[in-house]
């Protein structure tokens, strides 16, 4: 019985996992650019090499992939405007008419994915990284990780804390 009350409550994130790519994947015109771009291991997401990130936001990212990126960190469509440095307007304007995210906003919809994926493989649960995410932390001196995860050097600190507590190293 438990085993099936945790598969119910994965099953959401990796829905959302799924719509995400399946938003970033229809994108792309040419079927096999998008192998190049992400390895999965099993339905999750392993890595997203800086090659195929770079062909995602050269060719844009859509701003339909703020609703699963939000379903995804367990956060509202507001809350996500606001980590990718969007007002919520123009976050819902863009949305309703399927325009392409500015380029800032872009690189942080695929900073908040791979922080999401890395938290993932740190904790025993899904729910355990999105809180994780989620929650003031210390070392960031009371910031949230995706908090600080607005902006580049802010998500290589997460991800330096993320590896200390997966491998037992110093931060």
């Amino acid at each position: 019985m438990k085993t099936q009350a945790i598969a119910a409550i994965s099953t959401p994130r990796s829905a959302a996992l799924s719509a995400l790519w399946a938003i970033l994947d229809a994108q792309d015109l040419d079927d096999s650019r998008t192998e190049s771009t992400r390895v999965m291991v099993g339905a999750r997401l392993a890595s997203l090499s800086s090659a195929g990130a770079c062909k995602l936001l050269k060719r844009g990212i859509s701003s339909q992939a703020i609703g699963p990126l939000g379903d995804y960190l367990g956060l509202g469509k507001g809350m996500i405007a606001e980590y990718l440095d969007l007002d919520r307007s123009t976050a819902n304007r863009k949305a309703a008419k399927g325009q392409l995210l500015p380029m800032h906003s872009a690189e942080s919809v695929l900073r908040l994915l791979e922080l999401g994926q890395m938290a993932a493989d740190t904790f025993e649960t899904d729910d355990e990284a999105s809180a994780w995410l989620r929650r003031p932390h210390p070392m960031l001196e009371g910031d949230s990780p995706l908090e600080l995860a607005k902006t580049s050097f802010g998500a290589q600190r997460v991800k330096d804390i993320l590896i200390a507590i997966r491998y037992g190293g110093v931060v």
